[in-house]
């Protein structure tokens, strides 16, 4: 077994279809606040919340705490998930089963909120299958930033050059690839166009990405 790799995965849009309960999240605030979304409202996949949240309030002239924005609509998204048949990405569990099997470690390196990312994990009954987890909120720089994934590298002691990560939009591609990490683009469809040429591989389903732990030897 190589315990000197980790396979790192995004969440939202990989380990569950989240991007939909975020866009219902946003269409619940902007009604509740009085907001019309406008096309040059910035694309919000795979990218900071809070930022989002502070551009619209430029472009509409609007006064919040875009922290607290932010806050909301992860508390909505969780809501979802808890109160809803919301499932794993198919193919996730079996290529943790396979990790585990090879003796790889697993992370977790996303632009959400701890408190979100374990709410939602522990909902999914899954948080126990990650080794480490490193989110927007612990630090300087969210996704396109590589931050997220050097701090994964640095708590586990492990090269970029022996890991891999899963990610399904530009901006998570551009950090992992930044933090000189292979990145497999997860073609998630309801991650809106997503570009994903920078990535290694481009994949349909998760259970491609097994082909990391099958080739741990090498």
């Amino acid at each position: 077994m190589d315990r000197e790799k980790i396979l790192i995965f995004d969440m939202d849009g990989v380990v569950l279809d989240s991007e939909p309960l975020h866009q219902r999240a946003r269409e619940m605030m902007y009604e509740k606040y009085g907001v019309k979304p406008l096309d040059c409202f910035p694309d919000p996949v795979g990218k900071s919340s809070r930022l989002f949240w502070e551009t619209v309030a430029d472009i509409c002239g609007m006064a919040w705490d875009s922290k607290q924005m932010e806050d909301e609509q992860f508390s909505l998204v969780a809501e979802q998930v808890e109160t809803g048949l919301v499932p794993v990405t198919e193919g996730l569990l079996e290529v943790l089963g396979q990790a585990e099997e090879e003796g790889i470690k697993t992370g977790l390196a996303t632009s959400s909120d701890r408190a979100m990312v374990e709410r939602v994990l522990r909902a999914l009954g899954i948080i126990q299958h990650f080794d480490i987890i490193v989110t927007g909120d612990e630090v300087a720089n969210k996704k396109p930033f590589p931050d997220v994934y050097e701090r994964v590298l640095e708590i586990a002691g492990i090269s970029p050059g022996r890991a891999a990560a899963v990610e399904d939009s530009s901006a998570g591609v551009e950090a992992a690839k930044n933090a000189g990490i292979y990145c497999y683009g997860y073609r998630n469809e309801t991650s809106g166009e997503q570009n994903l040429e920078k990535a290694d591989r481009v994949v349909g389903n998760l259970r491609d990405v097994g082909e990391f732990c099958t080739n741990s030897k090498s």
